[in-house]
C-alpha cells in the first residue's frame, strides 16, 4: 500500500510512505509467501519515479512478521518542474516480482500540498521461485536513458545507460528484417539451405546484442549469479531488444549458446498480474477467412495434442463472436491460427465482419474481463508480440491480453515458419499440459524441438513467452 500526496508545488519535498498490510482490502494484494515463524522474511521496495528528484535510495527494504503489518517505508521526493507525474512502487522477494501499485501526484506553481488516497494492489502471494532472476529495464524518457537493474538472491543497484548510435529501435529492425529473410529461405529450401552459415549469422547477432545492449556491469552481475540462475524474467520495455536473442559471451565464461536456449526466457509487462495457475478446461480457435493454408490442419493436429481432457470450444471466424467471448471472461486457452498484418501503424487481424485489432481489447482490459479465469492466450501468427506506441503508450496485443487479465500470453516477434510453428506450439502444449512442465520449461523445450528441425531456421527464437516461468496449467474447471 502507498499514500503521496496528489497536488504540490515545484521545488517542495513530499513523502511516499509504503506498507505490506494482511489481508485487507485496503492495500494491494500480494502472492503469498512462506514468512518465517521465528525471524519473518525481507521484501525489498523499489521506487520508478521518472520527472522526480528521489532523495535517498530508490530501493529500500521491509522486514515482514507472521501476523502482523509490517512497518512503514518513507520515500522523500521531490518534483523540479511542473507535471503530472507517476510513481510506481514494486515488491520483490528474492528475484521474483511480488507486485506492483502506481500514483499520480500533479505539480504546479503556488500550488497547496494536498494528501491523496492510498493507492492499493493485491499482491496474492508472497511465494518466490528460488533462482528467478529478474532484469528490470525502464526508460527516463526526458533523459532519453534506459535503467537495467538485475534482481536476484543479492539485490543489484541500477545502472543507467546510453545506447550507442541513440534508440536501439532502429537496429532491432534490421535484425528481424534478417531475421523475415532467413525465415523465408528456411521455407524455400525445405530445411536444405545452409543451415551452419544462418545459424552462425544469428549467434554473431546474439553476441552483438549481448554486448551492446546490456550494460557491462548487468554483463558481470549476471554471470557472477549465472550458475544459480533457473529462469530468468525480463520486466518493463520489450521492444527495444529482442531478449530471447541474447547471446551472453565474454571472455573467460563458458559459452552455454542462446540465453533462451538453456535457460526459460519470459516477459512481463508492467501491471501484469503475477499468475501461479493457468487453468486450461478447454480451448477456442480463432481461424479467419483467409488464414494461411494449413491454419486447419494447425487447430486438427492441435485438438489431438490437447486431448480429451481438454473440451473443444470451437472455431471462431468473426470478430463479433471473438469479441463477446474476451468480453464475456473466458476459460481456457485462446489460440490464433492466422495471419497478422504489423505495420507501423499496428496489427490486425481481419475477421469475416471486419478488421479485429488491439484497441479493440481496450474495454476488456479496462475491466480486466479475463482476471477471472486467467486464460492462455496463444497467439501463432506473424509479429504478434510485437508493439507500437498508441497515445503515449505501448499498444499490442501482448499487454492489451495481460492487462485484461490473461494468465499467460504467447507471441512471436517476426514471420515464423509453418511447419516450425506447429512443432513448437505442439510441443509446448504436449509439456504444459500432458506433462505437466511449467510455463518457462515447456517453452525451453519447444525450443528446442524446433531448433533441431532445422538449423537455419529462426523460428525457434521467435516466440515471445509473456507470464511466471513457474506457472503450471490445470485442466480441472475449478484448478484442483
Amino acid at each position: 500500500m502507498a499514500e503521496l500526496v496528489e497536488q504540490t508545488s515545484p521545488g517542495r519535498e513530499v513523502p511516499l510512505h509504503v506498507q505490506i498490510v494482511r489481508g485487507r482490502e485496503r492495500g494491494a494484494r500480494l502472492r503469498s509467501f512462506a514468512i518465517h515463524p521465528r525471524d519473518g522474511s525481507r521484501v525489498v521496495i523499489t521506487l520508478h519515479a521518472p520527472g522526480l528528484v528521489v532523495i535517498g535510495e530508490l530501493q529500500q527494504e521491509l522486514h515482514v512478521m507472521p501476523g502482523q503489518d509490517s512497518d512503514v517505508l518513507r520515500f522523500r521526493l521531490k518534483a523540479p518542474a511542473p507535471g503530472l507525474h507517476q510513481v510506481t512502487v514494486r515488491a520483490f522477494r528474492g528475484g521474483t516480482f511480488l507486485g506492483e501499485v502506481t500514483c499520480q501526484m500533479s505539480v504546479e506553481f503556488d500550488s497547496v500540498t494536498r494528501d491523496g488516497p492510498r493507492r492499493h494492489a493485491p499482491l496474492p502471494s508472497m511465494a518466490f521461485d528460488p533462482g528467478e532472476v529478474t532484469l528490470q529495464v525502464e526508460k527516463d524518457e526526458a533523459a532519453g536513458t534506459f535503467r537495467f537493474q538485475l534482481i536476484g538472491e543479492r539485490f543489484h543497484a541500477p545502472e543507467t545507460f546510453h545506447f550507442r548510435g541513440g534508440d536501439p529501435g532502429r537496429a532491432t529492425e534490421q535484425i528481424y528484417a534478417e531475421l523475415r529473410r532467413a525465415a523465408k529461405d528456411a521455407a524455400r529450401s525445405g530445411g536444405d539451405g545452409d543451415g551452419p552459415r544462418l545459424r552462425g549469422r544469428l549467434r554473431n547477432h546474439g553476441v552483438q546484442l549481448w554486448t551492446s545492449a546490456v550494460p557491462r556491469a548487468v554483463q558481470r552481475q549476471f554471470w557472477d549469479e549465472a550458475d544459480r540462475i533457473a529462469a530468468f524474467t525480463v520486466l518493463g520495455e520489450h521492444d527495444i531488444v529482442p531478449w530471447e536473442l541474447l547471446y551472453p559471451l565474454n571472455e573467460g565464461r563458458e559459452d552455454r549458446g542462446f540465453l533462451s536456449e538453456w535457460l526459460p526466457v519470459v516477459r512481463r509487462v508492467f501491471g501484469q498480474d503475477r499468475v501461479r495457475s493457468i487453468g486450461v478446461p478447454g480451448a477456442a480457435f480463432v481461424v479467419p477467412p483467409g488464414s494461411p493454408a494449413d491454419a486447419w490442419d494447425e487447430v486438427t493436429s492441435l485438438r489431438a495434442t490437447l486431448g480429451k481432457g481438454v473440451a473443444d470450444g470451437g472455431v471462431l471466424t468473426e470478430r463479433a463472436a471473438l469479441t463477446a467471448l474476451i468480453e464475456g471472461g473466458p476459460a481456457g486457452l485462446l489460440h490464433f491460427a492466422c495471419h497478422n498484418a504489423f505495420t507501423g501503424s499496428g496489427s490486425c487481424v481481419t475477421m469475416a465482419d471486419g478488421p479485429f485489432d488491439p484497441i479493440d481489447l481496450a474495454w476488456a482490459a479496462q475491466l480486466r474481463t479475463l482476471r477471472t479465469h486467467r486464460p492462455l492466450v496463444f497467439f501463432n501468427a506473424c509479429r504478434s508480440a510485437g508493439e507500437i506506441d498508441w497515445f503515449g503508450e505501448s499498444l499490442g496485443w501482448a499487454p492489451q491480453f495481460l492487462n485484461a487479465g490473461a494468465g499467460a500470453f504467447v507471441g512471436t516477434l517476426w514471420p515464423v515458419r509453418s511447419r516450425s510453428a506447429l512443432q513448437f506450439a505442439e510441443t509446448f502444449y504436449d509439456q504444459l499440459i500432458a506433462h505437466g512442465q511449467p510455463l518457462g520449461r515447456a517453452s525451453v523445450t519447444a525450443r528446442h524441438a524446433v531448433r533441431d528441425l532445422h538449423d537455419g531456421d529462426p523460428t525457434w527464437l521467435a516466440y515471445a513467452v509473456y507470464g511466471s516461468p513457474a506457472a503450471t496449467a490445470h485442466t480441472n474447471p475449478q484448478g484442483e
